[in-house]
């Protein structure tokens, strides 16, 4: 009976043993441990201990946007309890000692690295697959519909105004935040495009932009076909209607990317001047080898006609515009010219009026040639401008 018990005491004592092990396997896993990271200059990245939080409060989002013209929708369920975590969490970079030489690595992987307890990320690009799978894209065309999801995202204006007038008053936005709030200004949505293609395979890098205070995605590409021959294609996410390999303008006043608009016939102009700063050459970050897209070779085609275009229907413009002006001038005269010529009929000064039919009917001739000529190249400019129009459209 003894030896019973004592058996039986063992069992209930390695059942607790289990039971605690369990128990604390559980806890790690419900931990984002990171332990600081001592850098060669003896300095120390410091990054807390924050235990990832339960499940609560779900909010289900409803995304819709276009890819190639077609319209595409998921829908998934965030948690404002995550929301906050993510929201507490370090948005700044900390440190002992000295300023470790590649800061700017550890922040950026900071936003862009997941947590292993969060399966947002990889729950969300599932579902774009799976998109992209039923509506049978292929890899490159996959690329394309996770960048367009990202851009579809609204730009968040009034952020980008409070980082304009004071830049280290905001903070930036995990890939989390960005899709609870459905807004993110060009890093954040830069971060939520870069963890989504990671979670794919891709290649990846951050390009920034320090004088313009700019971010976008580098997705690896081939070589010759690059931006600033690196072996990245240039991503933009502020809005849609960016393509991947082409670099935008951004506009001064919002930072925001400027798309590409239609050009209007001839004489019919409507578009807005926009004030426009150009990028200047970017820092790459967070480099990460994986898969290549190739996409780009068929942009490319279509970007170089879209120049190519540009220049012909400036240079047609900067001629017609002259021309015009000259054109309404002799028009002018020729009215002039005319209620001249009938002033005299109804005189019944016959003389007169013989005396400068010939040169009237010259004149008028000549005019009627140059009118003549300049629809010509009217035409020809409304042509271009057509046909710029459509590749803008369908590109």
């Amino acid at each position: 009976m003894r030896n019973f018990f004592v058996s039986l005491l063992k069992f209930f004592g390695l059942v607790i043993v289990v039971a605690l092990a369990g128990w604390y396997i559980g806890f790690l896993n419900q931990v984002n441990e990171i332990k600081p990271v001592s850098q060669p200059d003896g300095s120390v990245i410091n990054q807390p201990i924050r235990r990832f939080p339960e499940l609560q409060s779900p909010k289900e989002i409803d995304f819709q946007w276009t890819s190639a013209k077609k319209p595409y929708s998921l829908k998934i369920t965030l948690y404002k309890t995550v929301y906050d975590f993510y929201q507490s969490s370090p948005k700044e970079f900390s440190y002992s000692g000295n300023l470790p030489t590649n800061w700017e690595e550890s922040y950026y992987e900071m936003f862009i690295r997941q947590n292993p307890i969060d399966k947002t990320i990889t729950e969300l690009t599932a579902q774009l697959e799976s998109l992209a799978l039923r509506n049978r894209l292929n890899s490159d065309q996959t690329v394309d519909l996770v960048t367009n999801f990202v851009q579809s995202i609204p730009y968040d204006f009034e952020k980008a105004s409070a980082i304009k007038q004071n830049p280290d008053s905001v903070k930036q936005s995990y890939p989390y935040e960005v899709l609870y709030e459905q807004k993110g200004v060009c890093s954040d949505k830069s971060f939520l495009l870069t963890a989504i293609l990671r979670e794919m395979g891709y290649g990846t890098a951050l390009l920034e932009y320090k004088s313009e205070n700019h971010l976008a995605v580098g997705i690896s590409c081939p070589l010759e076909y690059s931006n600033y021959n690196s072996g990245y294609c240039y991503a933009e996410t502020t809005q849609s209607g960016h393509k991947i390999g082409v670099i935008p303008d951004l506009e001064t006043k919002t930072n925001n990317a400027v798309v590409k608009e239609e050009m209007t016939p001839f004489g019919t102009d409507t578009n807005t001047i926009k004030d426009i700063k150009k990028l200047d050459n970017p820092q790459f970050f967070q480099k990460k080898e994986g898969k290549m897209y190739n996409g780009i070779i068929l942009t490319i085609k279509i970007q170089t006609q879209i120049v190519t275009l540009e220049k012909e229907i400036t240079d047609l413009k900067s001629q017609l515009l002259p021309l015009k002006d000259q054109i309404n001038q002799e028009g002018k005269i020729v009215d002039d010219f005319s209620k001249k010529m009938a002033d005299l009929k109804k005189a019944k000064d016959y003389k007169n009026y013989n005396g400068q039919v010939t040169d009237y009917n010259k004149q008028l001739n000549d005019y009627k040639k140059k009118v003549s000529d300049y629809n010509l190249q009217v035409n020809n400019y409304n042509q271009k401008v057509n046909e710029y129009n459509n590749l803008i459209k369908n590109q």
